[in-house]
């Protein structure tokens, strides 16, 4: 995923880890939707598909890596829903 995390955001904002703690979040664009590698998943789910998508990614404080994954969406909308559930109630956007 580090080719995820050189790319620019297409939205970024804050988030409050633990409901004090500032943190950021970012969606960027990518061209492949990546699968899980898994060969007990079915076929949709293990390989990876050229089309375009959003992924999340998130710091927290402490952590070894420098983003997190937040998962995965298919349009920049459904990655706002995904990254406002995951990170909890307020997320302050700045795009």
């Amino acid at each position: 995923m580090n080719d995820v995390d050189q790319l620019s955001p297409v939205k970024q904002g804050l988030w409050f880890y633990g409901g004090v703690t500032t943190c950021h979040v970012r969606i960027v664009r990518h061209h492949t939707l990546f699968g899980t590698g898994n060969a007990d998943d079915p076929p949709e789910l293990a390989t990876d598909h050229a089309v375009e998508c959003f992924y999340i990614r998130f710091d927290k404080p402490h952590t070894p890596v420098p983003w997190l994954d937040g998962g995965a969406a298919l349009s920049l909308r459904e990655a706002v829903f995904l990254a406002e559930r995951r990170l909890g109630p307020v997320v302050s956007w700045a795009d």
